[in-house]
């Protein structure tokens, strides 16, 4: 993430898993690429995202296999059969991304739930996110190194904004994966778990800015909270997640960036 004036750093002190350094180099006549990640907890799967010029490298990782295709023109473009490299290029750059995206899987899972940590205490108002202990067995804990604990900082794109559900029972938010960035308000009632559907925010395909609305028929004295006040909250909930979802690729970007060797490891100060 690019630096902005009088932004607010983050840092997340991470636990790198002690691997070696990559043997394979990366083309020195390719651009440097940008890089994400993404573990799937249900399938025990990695994703790792390489997207050199237009052309984007889509690699799956499990423990037992590989398998990669390419796209032209971004993510989300249309498939490319073969490569646009020649044979030596593609050759070094295929063995440099086997390299490069087992190492990621090797450590993506634990480094995942760690960020995820951090960016709780970030949306709490800290800039800093020093790891604690009580994750981890104390015999694991003990056989860590001061440079086993690296610092990974980005420029916070504004912050978030802490609040707290004042109606009655619970609610929450759940995303609809077939509509990227859209998200539902769902509310049970104190002592239930079936849940009431109390209105949406929708990402305008016009404009890119959220809407929220409420579905009829809800009894709002029920809810404990006005229409107005519970659809505030969702938007401020939406607003929040597509915050902390902007940190977790910024500080997972910035470890990609150090497991493949594009930047250099930085010694946590707090041990």
């Amino acid at each position: 993430m690019a630096s902005e004036p009088d932004a607010e750093i983050l840092e997340a002190e991470l636990v790198i898993p002690d691997l070696p350094e990559l043997v394979q180099r990366y083309p020195a006549s390719l651009p440097t690429p940008k890089l994400h990640a993404r573990w799937i907890e249900d399938e025990g799967v990695s994703l790792a995202f390489i997207e050199i010029g237009d052309i984007a490298m889509h690699v799956e990782t499990t423990d037992d296999d590989l398998a990669w295709h390419l796209h032209v023109g971004g993510h989300d473009g249309p498939p490319l059969d073969g490569t646009p490299w020649d044979g030596k290029t593609t050759e070094a750059l295929l063995l440099w991304m086997e390299e490069f995206a087992g190492k990621v899987h090797a450590c993506l899972e634990m480094i995942d739930e760690d960020i995820f940590d951090a960016i709780d205490l970030f949306e709490a108002g800290a800039t800093s996110a020093p790891l604690s202990a009580s994750g981890f067995d104390p015999d694991d804990w003990a056989s860590f190194k001061k440079k086993d604990f690296l610092v990974f900082r980005v420029a916070a794109p504004g912050q978030a904004e802490p609040q707290i559900w004042t109606g009655k029972g619970d609610a929450w938010h759940l995303h609809d994966d077939e509509r990227d960035g859209d998200a539902e308000l769902l509310w049970a009632p104190p002592g239930s778990d079936d849940p009431t559907h109390l209105g949406a925010v929708i990402i305008s395909p016009e404009t890119g800015l959220p809407a929220t609305f409420a579905n009829p028929g809800i009894s709002w004295n029920d809810v404990g909270m006005t229409e107005d006040d519970a659809m505030d909250w969702l938007l401020r909930e939406h607003r929040n997640c597509v915050w902390a979802s902007t940190i977790h690729d910024a500080v997972t970007e910035q470890v990609l960036n150090m497991l493949a060797g594009f930047s250099v490891p930085i010694i946590s100060p707090y041990r």
